[in-house]
């Protein structure tokens, strides 16, 4: 009776191990066909709020064992008529008191607006207080919206396991800052929710009801200033060797390199990379100073190129993300860079490059070859 039960146990452990095995084989076909939908589908609701649209700014990823995780820019709030109908536009002067004048755009239910300058003390805490009002108003809208998206629509994504969850996360571009009332420059805080896979299943099963599960919606915000000084000091410094007088291949075009920084997964940073600029169908390479290109002598370079970009990604990305000193050895740093557009070329449109802390304070120790290490940097291209 035992061997009998023993054999059946270990049938039911086959079986179990077996459907694991099934599960972690993830379609990336499929999986960037669900993801491209729910990016066009929360575009769409958080765009539909405000003037500007967000077209190809929503970004999402896909991290083994986590989930999804959706990224937002803040910008995309700040000009909606909806919120509180008056916006900052500037502050300007050094110093408090007489030094700094305001000007406030107010705007009506028609659409008119007017221009408010206030000067001095007074025009300070009038524009502090519009500030926090707007701040409070933007958090509250934005709270809504991924609300609808994570208990309407998240569900969409398919694959996921019950103990993956669906993130949306609003990222404070370096491009808008607030002041604070001594006059200094921070970042706007950040602001992500996110539900579990498990509670959506449980919701479409009917095991749970609808307001049920809004509840089930967990949102956090992080003052940027909070934020790890390495991750963002590298963020930074990354994008500098990227910029067209630095690289030798493709470049960058902003100051600083968006990333989601989660803990006990690591860092992941989203880059997008270009080459050329063209002007009356006539191409310019910006790193090499190639100009007066037609287009196929423009791509026949800019895939060329895509050897040497993808070593010295992987060399930079060892030389330098060893400064990250608060990511622990089980963690990881993973780029997702969009490479600049090639028609025809074999170069891949997307690559996803990546390496574990162990590695990194390894080779920062010297017990690791460099060589060896670059071994141990991983490259997935798309």
């Amino acid at each position: 009776m035992k061997k009998i039960m023993r054999i059946g146990s270990l049938i039911a452990l086959a079986w179990i191990a077996a459907f694991t095995a099934i599960g972690q084989n993830i379609d990336e076909e499929r999986m960037d066909r669900d993801l491209k939908i729910a990016e066009n589908i929360l575009s769409t609701l958080v765009g539909s709020e405000g003037r500007s649209r967000l077209f190809n700014s929503v970004e999402s990823n896909y991290l083994p064992d986590y989930g999804v995780i959706f990224s937002i820019p803040q910008s995309a709030y700040v000009f909606s008529p909806k919120l509180a109908g008056k916006i900052i536009y500037s502050g300007t002067g050094a110093g408090s008191g007489t030094g700094y004048t305001y000007t406030i755009s107010e705007e009506d239910e028609d659409g008119e607006i007017s221009i408010v300058q206030l000067s001095g003390e007074e025009g300070r805490k009038a524009a502090e207080k519009e500030r926090g009002d707007l701040a409070k108003e933007m958090s509250e809208k934005q709270k809504e919206q991924i609300t609808t998206f994570l208990v309407d629509y998240a569900d969409l994504i398919g694959q996921l396991k019950p103990s993956e969850r669906i993130v949306v996360q609003v990222r404070s571009g370096n491009e808008r800052i607030f002041i604070s009332g001594q006059g200094k420059l921070k970042q706007p805080s950040s602001l992500s929710g996110h539900i579990m896979k498990s509670d959506l299943m449980a919701y479409k099963q009917g095991k749970k009801n609808r307001e049920e599960t809004l509840k089930l919606v967990k949102f956090v915000s992080e003052d940027g200033a909070n934020a790890a000084k390495d991750v963002e000091l590298f963020a930074t410094l990354f994008a500098r060797l990227y910029e067209p007088d630095l690289s030798s291949t493709y470049y960058v075009t902003a100051r600083s390199i968006g990333y989601t920084n989660l803990e006990g997964y690591g860092v992941t940073f989203n880059m997008k990379v270009y080459s050329s600029s063209s002007e009356g169908g006539i191409h310019s390479i910006r790193t090499s100073g190639q100009s007066g290109l037609s287009r196929e002598e423009r791509d026949e370079i800019v895939n060329a190129m895509y050897p040497e970009f993808e070593q010295t990604f992987k060399e930079n990305l060892l030389d330098y993300g060893r400064t990250v000193r608060s990511l622990d050895e089980k963690e990881v740093l993973i780029f997702k860079v969009k490479l600049t557009e090639c028609k025809g070329c074999d170069m891949p449109e997307e690559i996803e490059v990546s390496v574990y802390g162990k590695t990194l304070k390894a080779y920062d120790k010297g017990s690791l070859s460099k060589d060896n290490a670059l071994k141990q940097v991983t490259v997935k291209k798309k």
